[in-house]
């Protein structure tokens, strides 16, 4: 086959793939080309950083093709499908496919009531004024309750929406009552709150929030991880301010969109900002930040910011995991929040750092049989327990 017409065919399969619309027999096609590489690229461990590693994937593509450096920058351009999707493979997301053509000869073991931990769902508690709870995802969709002139019901697609009758709304009280929302381990859910924010919870997370706000502010805490598309609002003639409290951070906006990662167990909060402009302030000390569009501020001792790949820091809402040069200990504790399962290590696990985006609709058997591609990594199952083996 000629060299640019096998070059188009790949092109096309990886953009195929990348839509889901390739066939069984074109996944056997481009599993024979990627099969000729190296697979231990998967590790990122002997680079510095990732665009070393980056640059030895092209280079891999390069020679395996047998591309001169006349036509590299050419190629490059004409390639970019092909070695965006190739870094992805390389860094698991089309292992997906290969994951599944290789299980009989895969190390992971399961025990026989382990083998199918299904991915999470929509699943969330909701913990009314009176201590009352309705559990979500087998409540019947409509109305739920109505809090005096507060109506909360649940769509048919599955979010809580709070609607506050316009009387209540222009007479807000001091007088807060408070509602809270908690998703397990393997759930997440949406809120539309009483002013009209939008908010997405994470798994293993809870927001607690009034039910209808004060004529001052809108105040809410967050344990976990939420992205928030906060919605415009105006009381006395002025824009009230938006506040989400975690922990010792304080994050104040007036109406934008940002993500919160607050979990207990992470060693820093993260706050990332998409749109408008959001001040990230931590108690106990003086300093506070503004954030731009495209920035996060890491929150620890102090505050740091800098930029950040924003498609990465919401891949978990849009129904995926993406790894940027990230230990197996923060991995581990992403799957254990979606897949409800414990974590246990034993061994020698080496510090070895791992790059790719699985989706996070799998199984947690394929998952843990992509990463075990690296040969590296080991995992076995066993009820609702993952051991991680050198």
């Amino acid at each position: 086959m000629p060299k640019r017409k096998r070059e188009e065919i790949i092109q096309e399969l990886a953009r195929k793939w990348q839509e889901g619309t390739i066939t069984e027999e074109e996944k056997v096609m481009f599993n024979k080309w990627y099969h000729s590489f190296d697979d231990t690229l998967l590790e990122e461990t002997s680079f510095e950083n990732p665009e070393e590693l980056r640059e030895r994937l092209y280079r891999t593509v390069y020679e395996k093709e047998g591309i001169g450096k006349r036509r590299q920058i050419r190629f490059l351009r004409r390639v970019s499908a092909v070695a965006a999707s190739v870094l992805l493979i390389v860094s698991f997301s089309f292992y997906l496919y290969f994951g599944h053509s290789q299980t009989e000869h895969g190390s992971l073991k399961e025990s026989a009531h382990s083998a199918n931990i299904l991915p999470g769902g929509n699943r969330a508690v909701l913990t009314l004024a009176d201590g009352s709870s309705i559990i979500l995802d087998s409540a019947e969709n409509g109305v739920l309750v109505n809090q005096g002139n507060i109506s909360i019901r649940k769509s048919k697609e599955g979010q809580l929406i709070y609607q506050v009758s316009s009387q209540v709304k222009k007479a807000v009280g001091e007088s807060l009552i408070f509602n809270t929302i908690t998703t397990p381990r393997g759930g997440q859910y949406q809120v539309d709150l009483p002013d009209g924010t939008r908010v997405w919870l994470n798994a293993a997370s809870m927001l607690k929030f009034p039910a209808v706000f004060s004529s001052k502010e809108r105040r809410v805490e967050l344990q976990g991880e939420a992205y928030f598309e906060v919605a415009s609002a105006a009381g006395k003639g002025k824009r009230l301010p938006f506040i989400v409290v975690s922990g010792e951070q304080q994050v104040s906006v007036l109406g934008t969109h940002f993500n919160i990662n607050a979990y207990g167990d992470e060693e820093i909060m993260k706050t990332t900002l998409l749109e408008g402009a959001v001040k990230v302030s931590k108690t106990g000390i003086k300093q506070s930040e503004i954030l731009h569009p495209g920035q996060q501020a890491r929150v620890g001792r102090d505050i740091k910011v800098a930029p950040v790949d924003t498609e990465q820091e919401m891949a978990w809402k849009r129904g995926y995991f993406i790894f940027d040069n990230e230990s197996v200990q923060s991995i581990m504790r992403k799957i254990s929040r979606w897949y409800d399962v414990d974590v246990e290590y034993k061994g020698n696990i080496q510090h070895r750092k791992y790059a790719g985006t699985i989706q996070r609709s799998e199984n947690i058997s394929e998952v843990l049989r992509i990463m075990e591609l690296t040969k590296s990594i080991h995992f076995r199952i066993e009820e609702r327990r993952v051991i991680v083996m050198p």
